[in-house]
């Protein structure tokens, strides 16, 4: 779709592991993407670390996924196999 020349895009915000995919939001901008990446990426993180102070078996792989989480930048954060915060940008066609 072309808006006075210029061609629109939109961009995903949701969270994927080996066995899901969800999408959280949809956004006309990047910095509104970005907002709800960080959403994403907080309510995860605090989760972890709920589950962190729960599991004294899996201390190590809650630590990891902590840290991994941490990361505050959308390309660069990287959690596989776990749950990943993404923004998926996307030309939106006529």
């Amino acid at each position: 779709m072309v808006f006075g020349g210029a061609k629109m895009k939109v961009y995903i915000v949701g969270h994927r592991g080996p066995e899901h995919n969800e999408v959280v939001s949809i956004h006309k901008t990047r910095n509104g993407s970005l907002k709800a990446w960080n959403r994403v990426r907080l309510d995860l993180l605090r989760d972890a670390r709920r589950l962190a102070r729960n599991d004294k078996y899996g201390k190590k792989m809650w630590n990891e996924i902590i840290r991994n989480l941490s990361c505050k930048d959308p390309k660069k954060i990287d959690n596989y196999p776990h749950e990943t915060p993404y923004i998926g940008e996307h030309e939106v066609k006529d």
